[in-house]
């Protein structure tokens, strides 16, 4: 099952009505109603009860609609019974450890689905790693459901789990472990090498999303609205980008009908690898060839 690329995630307490009509005026391409962290326990009934309206204006607005649930089964459960429903197309699942944490949801999300009268397999899972167990079982994690679409790293968790602080240096390595198993397993990285609960400027921000970019992850998720426009500029291919691997595929074409299995554009060494790269960037703009408009 293929994952469609989404760049800026934004999450929203889902009891916040503020907060969701702010989210519905910015550009998020996925607004995050969360059940989890972001809502107090005396509000997690109310919220959960009004999370179905909430998914409809999400929907409505031209956005993708995802709901993060809680990790404890029993709310977990609640949660699902209350988010699956027409409009949804994630969810986010918090504090994941191993493959069959997420093989027994699907299955509870494969009962909702039938019963909602929705398409088997619509909802698609966002799975947050947020501790040291996680790791040596992410590429089981990763491959455990055709319902998985991308894998992220949960930094403050994570850095509280090992007894750390968020800063780039600690969330490095396991941010890469994340990114090679979702790769390896055909879904997608999401994320940055920094604290998510980190709200200075926008400039510092967009340092972390190049790096994010050139390491391999695909698209962010956020708490506050004033980085959305950042992450969409960042995922979003320039036009000289896409000049320039639209050269990159027609240089490569001749050199194929030419019998050359390289060739040469400027000071670009064009083999396979790099033709692949540009074909890559096309698709993300958009483009579906060299030769699209």
């Amino acid at each position: 099952m293929s994952a469609r690329v989404y760049r800026s995630y934004l999450f929203v307490p889902a009891d916040n009505e503020r907060l969701l009509q702010s989210a519905l005026n910015k550009t998020p391409d996925v607004v995050i109603l969360d059940l989890e962290d972001g809502v107090h326990p005396s509000r997690k009934a109310a919220a959960r009860a009004g999370v179905a309206a909430a998914i409809d204006r999400v929907h409505a607005g031209g956005k993708v609609a995802a709901v993060r649930i809680n990790g404890a089964l029993n709310t977990a459960v609640d949660d699902l019974r209350a988010a699956v429903s027409p409009g949804l197309r994630l969810l986010v699942l918090p504090k994941v450890e191993h493959a069959r944490d997420v093989q027994l949801l699907a299955g509870i999300v494969d009962d909702l689905e039938r019963a909602a009268g929705l398409p088997a397999g619509e909802v698609r899972f966002l799975l947050q790693i947020e501790s040291a167990a996680a790791l040596p079982r992410l590429h089981d994690i990763a491959a455990a459901s055709p319902r998985v679409h991308s894998m992220m790293l949960g930094s403050e968790d994570f850095s509280l789990d090992v007894g750390g602080l968020p800063t780039p240096q600690a969330l490095l390595a396991p941010s890469l472990m994340v990114l090679y198993a979702a790769r390896a397993a055909g879904v997608l990285p999401i994320g940055f090498v920094g604290s998510i609960a980190n709200l200075g400027s926008v400039e510092e921000f967009e340092g972390l999303l190049q790096e994010a970019r050139t390491l391999g992850f695909r698209g962010a998720v956020v708490v506050h609205p004033k980085f959305v426009d950042a992450i969409n500029a960042c995922y979003t291919p320039t036009p000289e980008q896409v000049a320039q691997a639209r050269a990159v595929v027609a240089a490569f074409e001749v050199a194929d009908r030419d019998g050359l299995g390289a060739t040469k554009l400027g000071d670009l060494m064009i083999d396979k690898p790099v033709v692949l790269r540009a074909k890559a960037l096309l698709i993300e703009a958009g483009l579906d060839s060299a030769s699209d408009g």
